[in-house]
């Protein structure tokens, strides 16, 4: 698998070289986006970022027109493997049209639930996502994008044994942009169904281990008001929310078996400011407030499990700068505090746990640098071990610079 990833982070490498190579020669400049940008100012809902927004609402393919981007990966693994890596194009079609596709991004819940480690069952591979953009009028552009990835494996060990199985992911986004005389405002739409099945046949006696259809549905809704022209200020304001749920069956239904029934819940709004500094700098940052729930439910018991969490404060801050016109920086900080209930019901007992929880420190200050070429970006998180040990000529120790790498060339007119 981690071959894979090496082979996919090589040909998003030469398919960016390539549309550098064939691409008509022009002032154009770079459009800098990605994962590792959006990182390293903060994991931060008050920016604008070409990937990030596409990603989450195709409608802005009519603005990101002729434009390559995706991320060459993440170091988790050790220094030779990449992980997270996916590659995109999105081409204007025509005036009003905008086509395009995205490889290898996985948008699904799979992996906050273990059916791997209990049927055998695997997450779906190669996702692929198709996004199309319409530029209805000049103020209002409609977007689709839709999903789908899947798995499968079968083995027949002997005449009367057999075993199958089996994963799917399947929806898709739907999604506006509005320009009003103060700004802009944006709404988005995602639904997915998540399917798995484990089909065993044993002495000619079958059972089957399946999910229903597990809906995860999100939406987004997000402005930016123009405060004052002048200095570029920006009001922003966001909405978000997501749920999801998983009901596992198992067919002929063993007696007393109490399959879990998960359920999940999330609220977020926020209110910040968006606004030019420096010379070609931005600095972004505001507070919001989050909610969000986890159900576990078994069948046929009375036994159910309930985690609530509520967010407040929420901290988003980012700050970007150029050092030179190839050479940028950026700074963030994402931190929260939250209030969490962990409660369990049994046969008609209650018990429960509460407290006052931070989120992970480790990624609270948040660095990045980005190299800008002509038409090409080349975008970084930098990672803490650099802080920590220092460059290899000083400390003798071999070191990340990046933690995560983004690439987005724009080849537009």
């Amino acid at each position: 698998m981690k071959g894979k990833e090496m082979k996919f982070a090589k040909l998003f490498s030469i398919m960016l070289l390539g549309i550098m190579l064939v691409s008509a020669v022009s002032h154009a400049q770079s459009i800098p986006s990605g994962t590792a940008r959006y990182e390293a100012l903060g994991y931060n809902p008050f920016i604008k970022d070409a990937s990030i927004d596409i990603n989450r609402n195709p409608a802005w393919t009519t603005v990101y027109r002729n434009y390559a981007f995706g991320d060459i990966g993440r170091n988790e693994v050790n220094q030779n493997q990449l992980t997270e890596q996916f590659g995109a194009v999105n081409f204007g079609v025509s005036k009003d049209l905008a086509l395009g596709l995205v490889l290898n991004k996985f948008e699904d819940r799979w992996n906050e639930f273990t059916i791997d480690t209990l049927y055998g069952v695997q997450r779906p591979v190669v996702p692929l996502k198709v996004t199309l953009g319409w530029q209805m009028s000049p103020n209002f552009a409609l977007g689709l994008a839709p999903y789908y990835s899947g798995w499968s494996s079968e083995t027949q060990p002997n005449a009367t044994d057999l075993y199958k199985w089996s994963s799917s992911v399947f929806g898709g986004t739907v999604g506006v942009l509005g320009k009003m005389k103060s700004g802009w405002i944006e709404g988005a739409v995602d639904v997915k169904t998540h399917k798995y099945s484990y089909e065993q046949t044993v002495a000619n006696v079958t059972n089957t281990f399946e999910s229903n259809g597990g809906l995860s549905l999100n939406i987004f809704t997000r402005a930016f008001f123009v405060v004052n022209k002048a200095t570029g200020i920006n009001l922003v304001p966001y909405l978000s929310f997501g749920m999801y749920n998983w009901n596992p069956t198992i067919t002929p239904t063993p007696t007393g078996f109490p399959a879990d029934k998960f359920s999940y819940l999330d609220f977020n709004g926020g209110l910040g400011i968006n606004m030019p500094v420096l010379e070609h700098g931005l600095l972004a940052g505001g507070l919001s407030v989050g909610y969000h729930q986890y159900k576990d439910k078994q069948d046929n018991s009375t036994f159910q499990q309930t985690y609530s969490e509520f967010y407040l404060p929420k901290f988003n801050f980012g700050l970007e700068w150029g050092f030179t016109d190839w050479l940028t920086g950026r700074l963030g900080y994402s931190r929260a505090v939250s209030s969490y209930k962990n409660e369990y019901q049994f046969t008609g007992v209650t018990t429960y746990n509460k407290g006052t929880n931070v989120t992970d420190p480790d990624q609270t200050i948040t660095t990045g640098l980005g190299f800008h070429f002509d038409r090409f970006s080349l975008d970084g998180t930098v990672g803490e071990r650099l802080y920590k040990n220092g460059i290899y000529l000083v400390s003798g120790k071999t070191n990340d610079l990046f933690g995560m790498l983004s690439a987005s060339y724009n080849f537009g007119k």
